[in-house]
């Protein structure tokens, strides 16, 4: 593969793609039918894509409120549109209609905005279940495809996980995470950058300290024409999060679980 082309894969934040987008699939009902491009969202969506990479760096908050002026929610806005720029991102840098620096640029004013949103978007009645179910989600060290991982992360806190992030971890930083409290699965968002055997030491460390925890890739490191799972000693991977949580037995209440369209 090119360097371009590995660029093309990555620079599109492709756990967006992933884990995250599949979540759209589960979450309640009332939340999927308003996801709109109406003649009035249409030209929000492709505002936001201008101003995200903008020299002017508060253009790109203002066109959220614009959203959330016209009744769009802040989980809406992070779980839909904010990932809808980003693959639009990615796409014109592979079609050569933005440059390299203005696509990098956009992409943090993208993780910038679910910062602008503040907690309501990840965090739902802010009531967490008795029991939750507990989910480690790491993102590699020196990883650039951040923003899936962390829409994610806010995705399943919503659904009534308990979910712990850990972004740019090290080793070093993964062998003091482990040894602190357990967690009932461990889930890796790993782009085609990400190297196998760098992915295979972390699921080694795992299974060191949480023995046989479940463990599930994710993310276009499955684009490779190779098997993860069996490669990096994983017991699933996939970007399917509804098969990932039925995987690791992580329940979701029946109410939120509804079919992909």
């Amino acid at each position: 593969m090119s360097q371009r082309s590995a660029l093309c894969v990555d620079v599109t934040e492709a756990p967006v793609d992933g884990f995250a987008m599949t979540a759209l699939s589960i979450l309640s009902t009332d939340l999927r039918k308003t996801i709109s491009t109406s003649d009035v969202l249409e030209p929000l969506i492709n505002e936001l894509y201008r101003a995200v990479s903008d020299p002017d760096p508060t253009k790109a908050p203002a066109v959220v409120d614009k959203f959330l002026e016209v009744g769009i929610s802040a989980e809406q806005l992070a779980d839909y549109y904010i990932p809808s720029v980003a693959r639009r991102l990615g796409d014109a840098w592979c079609s050569d209609m933005m440059d390299f620096a203005k696509v990098s640029i956009g992409s943090a004013r993208l993780q910038g905005l679910l910062r602008y949103l503040g907690p309501n978007w990840c965090s739902g009645d802010g009531t967490p279940r008795p029991n939750a179910p507990t989910c480690l989600l790491l993102v590699p060290e020196d990883a650039q495809h951040t923003l899936g991982a962390t829409i994610l992360a806010g995705q399943m806190r919503r659904l009534g996980f308990c979910v712990t992030l850990e972004i740019g971890t090290s080793l070093k930083d993964l062998t003091y995470i482990l040894s602190q409290d357990p967690v009932d699965a461990v889930m890796v968002s790993a782009s085609s950058r990400e190297s196998l055997e760098m992915i295979r030491t972390i699921v080694d460390n795992v299974r060191k300290f949480l023995g046989d925890v479940p463990v599930v890739i994710g993310g276009n490191v499955l684009s490779l024409d190779v098997d993860v799972a069996a490669l990096t000693g994983a017991n699933l991977a996939t970007s399917d999060l509804a098969e990932a949580l039925e995987f690791c037995a992580l329940k979701l209440p029946p109410h939120q679980i509804v079919a992909a369209q």
